[in-house]
């Protein structure tokens, strides 16, 4: 389902992508020609107007329990009025509240049209592998309905960015794009990574898919617990070292809430498996070295994660991480809680991050294989 502003005031263009059940089953033959969806969008009051007037032309019942996943359009995400529209569908029992929740740069509609994954027929295995990709990656979040209602009021909320277009801005570093900047030949033309930022139930921003990391990484705990990251080679800059990082313990907290800027001690403890080093320096039995490569990615986590806090603090007045559940632990009650006004706290809150790194493995071979020079 997918949800844009009307061109008329307080009105609502549905989208609906209802899926053709023959198409992908045992009854393939009987629908070689028949499409794998048929999409029809209705301009109503609300959503659930919506589904009644859909049923004046789809001869199926629409039951929207079995709606997995919703497209929100950025510019109906940016409206004044979309937290009232979400919430107040949510009052009926039809409308799930883990139905994955996405945004997209263009319209919803010109999203579903033009996602046609050539690899999955049938619309929901997409997304339901799709699922399953995010949570390999950490470039975008882990957005459902149900977790946008819990955040929206006073943190940020971070939900999955996505788009069909192409936006020809490049950047230097691999993994700091936003959705429609990854350099793509071929293939599907949907593009999820990054996140679109909820405040107050209003899009006010996007964060890119290496800000999206580390906005999952220095969380307490985190749906995704291994990703691999580029990481520059301490000895040769020019070059980079691939590895793989693990977060399999929680991280652990010390806050200080007696002064009058909070202080929050945050400890990340990482494990790394480097899988390549096109340098051809030994790491893997100089220990030297080995202190030098750990040195450099702590520091280099370090930075990329002060920066997205000082972005936060500066751009968007509120923390990402969930950290005001650790917050609201020291106090006895939520008055006192929301008396406190952490969100506005976090500010000018003294934020001291350690993070935790053991390098546990350099690949299935001690040394990368040399080329003799020929006698």
């Amino acid at each position: 389902m997918g949800i844009d502003k009307s061109k008329e005031d307080h009105m609502l263009d549905v989208t609906f992508q209802i899926e053709n059940p023959q198409v992908g089953s045992s009854s393939l033959a009987m629908a070689q020609n028949e499409p794998p969806s048929d999409i029809l969008t209705i301009t109503a009051t609300d959503i659930l107007s919506a589904k009644e007037l859909a049923n004046s032309s789809v001869s199926r019942k629409l039951d929207l329990s079995q709606v997995e996943t919703i497209i929100i359009g950025e510019a109906f995400a940016k409206s004044d009025y979309f937290h009232n529209v979400i919430a107040s569908s949510l009052r009926d029992p039809e409308i799930r509240r883990k139905m994955i929740m996405i945004v997209s740069k263009e319209k919803a509609r010109e999203f579903i049209d033009n996602n046609h994954a050539k690899l999955e027929t049938r619309p929901h295995k997409y997304y339901s592998f799709m699922r399953n990709r995010w949570k390999d990656t950490g470039y975008v979040p882990i957005s459902d309905l149900n977790r946008y209602l819990q955040r929206t009021s006073g943190a940020l909320f971070l939900a999955i960015y996505a788009t069909s277009e192409r936006d020809e801005e490049r950047r230097k570093n691999p993994d700091n794009y936003v959705a429609g900047q990854v350099p793509q030949k071929e293939g599907d033309p949907v593009q999820m990574i990054g996140s679109a930022v909820f405040k107050d139930g209003k899009m006010i921003g996007t964060l890119t898919g290496e800000e999206t990391r580390s906005a999952l990484l220095i969380r307490k705990k985190s749906m995704a617990h291994h990703y691999i990251d580029s990481i520059k080679d301490p000895k040769k800059e020019d070059l980079m070292i691939s590895a793989r990082v693990l977060k399999e313990e929680q991280a652990r907290f010390r806050i200080d809430l007696t002064k009058d800027h909070p202080e929050l001690y945050i400890t990340v403890p990482l494990r790394v498996q480097i899988l390549s080093t096109p340098s051809g320096i030994d790491y893997a039995s100089n220990e030297k070295n080995q202190a030098l490569l750990k040195r450099d990615i702590k520091k280099d986590l370090e930075e990329k994660t002060s920066k997205l806090i000082k972005k936060t603090k500066e751009e968007y007045h509120a923390e990402p991480f969930v950290w005001y559940e650790e917050v609201r632990r020291k106090f006895l009650t939520m008055e006192d809680f929301i008396k406190y006004d952490w969100q506005n706290k976090y500010r000018d809150a003294q934020i001291h991050l350690d993070f935790e790194i053991t390098i546990e493995s350099f690949g299935s071979t001690l040394k990368p294989q040399k080329i003799k020079p020929k006698e």
